[in-house]
Parts: structure tokens; C-alpha cells; sequence
């Protein structure tokens, strides 16, 4: 089999428990660019969150995209022009933002780089000591939404958030889907997105194929994605929902389990 693409999650999966691309793991990505191969960064992190570790990887100068938002948006690595974008209305927006407060999660969504709130939690700073994202906390956070966002994002202890989960079981309205992507992060975002639904229009568009993909994950967001690859492969850290998924299972996040699995797959 010819694979064309390497698409990868970013936390616990590309990235090491210190939230950073291990040297050899660097090294080889690096090294199958040059060899031809296209690198695919896909994540639920805002895109401004994924540009230094697309950058570290040289994206840029070989052919790379940026799936971010869980695939709301989709960036043309060479120039970082935006090939497509699915948004959340201000409305539904409203309407989770509501079903959060119900619910008392902790809930935040993006402006401007900025990561927007107005609670306060215990978990409330994680997403931004993930994306280097400042935190700004505002009056209420219905007042600065005044367009379409990326996605919501509810956030809780891991119990809640699994209970809320099972109970939307993937659909929060007829316009907005949810998901899992750390278990205490919930992530609502426009019914139309995935990483798989975003990656296949993508790929529409560049006349490409997940029957040339070797895909890597480790959490529910990443499902569809894994499915649809070639070869779908889930980190050794990953849940059990996701292994059961995927074809291949490999070493965790902090022992180069891409590099593991990637050796075996490309040599065959």
C-alpha cells in the first residue's frame, strides 16, 4: 500500500505528557516529509494553539494542513489561509452555553486567541496551559458572542462529563454535535464537523484519499477519523472505545508510539 498521509491528534497522541514533540518522534516525521509524505495536524485545540507544533514540524514547506477545532476549520499549512470553515451559530451558542449552566459545567469558547469565560473552576485553566491561549474572564459571556464560534467547550469532573456524554450520545440539537476529547472536556461543534467528516471534504478538494492514510488517535473526537483511514491506529494510551476502533495499537504518547507504529506500517 502507497500511503500519501500521516494525519495525527495532538495531545496524548503527537504530544508527550509535557505537552511537547519528542526528539525522535520530530526527527522521523521530518525525515518522511522529505520523502514525500504529507504531514496532517487534527485537533479539538484552536488553530492558534496547534501553529508552533506545525511549525516545529515544518509544515509550512511541505505540503502540510491543520485540522483544528475538531475540524471546524481547515488550514492550508503553506499560507495559513483557511480552505474551509463550520461554525456555531450565536444561538446555539446561547443554547449550550445554557444547557452548561444547567448542568454546572464550566464552559468557555474563543475570541480573538483569547480563551473566553466567566466562571470559575478547578479544571478551568487546563486549556489554556495546553494551547498557551490567555484566559479572560468576562461579565457574561453571552454579551461578547456576537457572531458565529468555533465550538463551546463544557467542562467537569470526569464522572459529569461521561453521564452528559452517554445522555447526548454524540447529538446536543439538529444544527450542533458533541463529543469527548479529554474526559473532562465536552465539545460541542457544528453538527456538519469531525475530524473525519472535514478530512474527507478536504480531501474532496485536493483529490486525495483515506485509502492513503495512516491516521492516529487516542480519544472519542478521534473515532470517525480512525475508521475512515487506511490504517487507524490508537496510541497505547488511548480508551478502549477507541482500540477496539482502530486497526493497530501501538506504545503510548511518552514512547514514541507514532515512530513505533510507523516503522512496522511503512516497512511492510
Amino acid at each position: 500500500m502507497a500511503y500519501k498521509y500521516i494525519i495525527m491528534d495532538m495531545d496524548d497522541t503527537l504530544l508527550t505528557s509535557k505537552n511537547e514533540i519528542s526528539e525522535k518522534t520530530s526527527t522521523y516525521l521530518k525525515e518522511k516529509q522529505k520523502q514525500g509524505m504529507k504531514l496532517i495536524l487534527a485537533s479539538g485545540r484552536p488553530t492558534a494553539g496547534m501553529m508552533k507544533h506545525a511549525d516545529a514540524l515544518d509544515l509550512k514547506n511541505n505540503g502540510g494542513y491543520i485540522v483544528s477545532y475538531n475540524g471546524a476549520y481547515v488550514i492550508d499549512a503553506q499560507d495559513n489561509e483557511v480552505v474551509f470553515k463550520q461554525t456555531i451559530s450565536r444561538d446555539d451558542a446561547y443554547e449550550i452555553i445554557d444547557y452548561c449552566r444547567t448542568h454546572n459545567f464550566f464552559y468557555l469558547t474563543y475570541l480573538n486567541d483569547q480563551i473566553i469565560h466567566d466562571r470559575t473552576h478547578d479544571y478551568m485553566n487546563i486549556e489554556s496551559e495546553l494551547t498557551g491561549l490567555p484566559m479572560k474572564k468576562v461579565e457574561d459571556i453571552k454579551e461578547v458572542i456576537d457572531g458565529d464560534v468555533p465550538k463551546v467547550m463544557g467542562v467537569d469532573y470526569v464522572e459529569n462529563i461521561a453521564k452528559a456524554n452517554s445522555e447526548l450520545n454524540g447529538k446536543f440539537n439538529n444544527q450542533v454535535s458533541s463529543t469527548i476529547s479529554k474526559p473532562y472536556f465536552l465539545e460541542f461543534m457544528d453538527g456538519q464537523v469531525s475530524k473525519g467528516k472535514s478530512l474527507q471534504k478536504l480531501f474532496d478538494q485536493i483529490n486525495a484519499d483515506f485509502s492513503e492514510v495512516i491516521a492516529f488517535g487516542d480519544s472519542l473526537n478521534d473515532s470517525d477519523m480512525l475508521e475512515k483511514a487506511a490504517v487507524g491506529v490508537a496510541m497505547g494510551n488511548a480508551n478502549d472505545t477507541i482500540k477496539d476502533i482502530a486497526d493497530v495499537v501501538t506504545d503510548d504518547h511518552d514512547h514514541d508510539g507514532i515512530v513505533t507504529a510507523l516503522e512496522k506500517l511503512l516497512n511492510q
